[in-house]
């Protein structure tokens, strides 16, 4: 909102009590609060503002109402990114399903409807596989399965119910890609895809992000087929404008799409890039809706940036520190630490779960990261085990606190 505050946009805001602070206010000349944000009910009421306040564009930066809004501008005939499109970014399985026949690189893939589909999935695609929802985030939900046994346990265990009734299937499962992933992030104007940066992602075994790097340490020739790569997914589904998050896997047959995400890349991406490519995404974006020429020229702020974020074993927080410490490290821009004494620390299986972040820059890719990772560990965050996994904890049945520092975990890169 500041953005397109900043381009001379008239902001209006459609959305959650919750969601709404006081800077939001101050932007907004129109606000409209919804007890209930389901899909209809927001198109619903966005058609009615339009009928007494019209609008030009509907526009949200969150993968839960993506296609809500696609749906408010197709519905009111305004130019954007069909809904056809961003239901194809928005459900996995649809996607796959779009990019056959296109010059887009293969990868094997199978919808999972029911536990039937679901134990079929060695004989279609082999192991090992990935399984995850066709409308996940966050790293959520993700299943890294070896073999049969794991399929049978799945089967017992996943939800099969279709969460929307714009969803092709529940679940999406695919051949394992091999090798290093990084994002590619976007801008298209009339259907030219700009790449404004490829950032260098950092995972978990369970495939949780705990880290960003831009630019990513790759060479020319690595990074122009993955540009290549990139534009043809875009240009296959549909992309004809604004911002665009391309997630990839460079494998030994060349760079294979994950997903894409017509939005900006989130856990401070478009800060890394700003820093480091010299492009402020929100800035493009709104500068493009204004109608203003676009300037496409990079001109960074530091020669890298990274982000690194704090994770916790389970348990319950029994003491914090090492934030001002954190902030005052050479190099870091921001660091924040969310973790708080009493609070419960869940296994990490999400985004969600992480405790704290800081971001660094520094004169190379190196050494910027290694600046995140470093002020990180200045954190000090003690946490009880013995409370794992238990909502209320009984009292006097607590186990000695452990004092933990970064690196807490040993991280792969998939």
């Amino acid at each position: 909102m500041e953005a397109a505050h900043s381009a001379g946009l008239t902001i209006g805001y459609l959305g959650s009590k919750d969601a709404l602070s006081e800077r939001h206010r101050e932007l907004a000349e129109t606000v409209l609060l919804l007890p209930d944000v389901s899909p209809d009910r927001v198109v619903q009421a966005a058609v009615a503002l339009h009928g007494v306040q019209p609008f030009d564009l509907a526009v949200t930066m969150h993968d839960t109402f993506l296609q809500t809004v696609a749906r408010i501008n197709q519905e009111l005939g305004l130019t954007a990114t069909p809904l056809r499109t961003v239901t194809a970014v928005d459900d996995k399985a649809f996607m796959r399903e779009v990019l056959r026949g296109s010059e887009v690189g293969k990868v094997a893939f199978a919808k999972v409807r029911c536990a039937q589909d679901l134990l079929g999935l060695g004989e279609v695609l082999g192991f090992p596989l990935i399984l995850k929802p066709t409308r996940g985030t966050g790293s959520q939900q993700i299943h890294f399965v070896r073999h049969g046994a794991r399929l049978r346990e799945l089967a017992g265990e996943l939800d099969f119910s279709v969460p929307g009734k714009e969803t092709s299937a529940p679940w999406l499962a695919e051949e394992f890609l091999t090798g290093p992933e990084f994002s590619v992030e976007t801008f298209s104007v009339a259907g030219e895809h700009h790449i404004l940066a490829v950032t260098e992602k950092f995972k978990t075994a369970n495939f949780v992000e705990i880290g960003h790097l831009v630019p990513a340490r790759i060479t020319a020739e690595q990074q122009a087929p993955i540009a290549a790569e990139v534009r043809r997914l875009l240009t296959a589904l549909g992309v004809q404008e604004g911002p665009a998050h391309t997630e990839i896997v460079l494998t030994d047959r060349g760079p294979r799409v994950i997903e894409t995400h017509t939005r900006p890349g989130g856990d401070a991406i478009v800060e890394l890039v700003r820093l480091a490519s010299g492009f402020d995404v929100q800035e493009l974006t709104f500068t493009w809706l204004s109608g203003k020429p676009l300037d496409l020229t990079p001109r960074p702020l530091a020669a890298a940036a990274a982000i690194w974020f704090l994770t916790l074993p389970e348990g319950e927080v029994t003491s914090v520190g090492g934030l001002d410490e954190a902030r005052a490290a050479e190099g870091v821009e921001s660091a924040y630490l969310t973790a708080a004494v009493g609070d419960l620390v869940p296994p990490l299986r999400s985004s969600w779960d992480r405790q704290g972040d800081v971001l660094a820059v520094g004169e190379d890719p190196d050494t910027a990261l290694s600046r995140a990772q470093q002020a990180v560990g200045l954190f000090e965050v003690e946490v009880d085990p013995s409370t794992a996994s238990r909502p209320d904890p009984p009292p006097g049945r607590r186990g000695p606190a452990i004092r933990h520092h970064l690196p807490l975990h040993r991280t792969v890169t998939t």
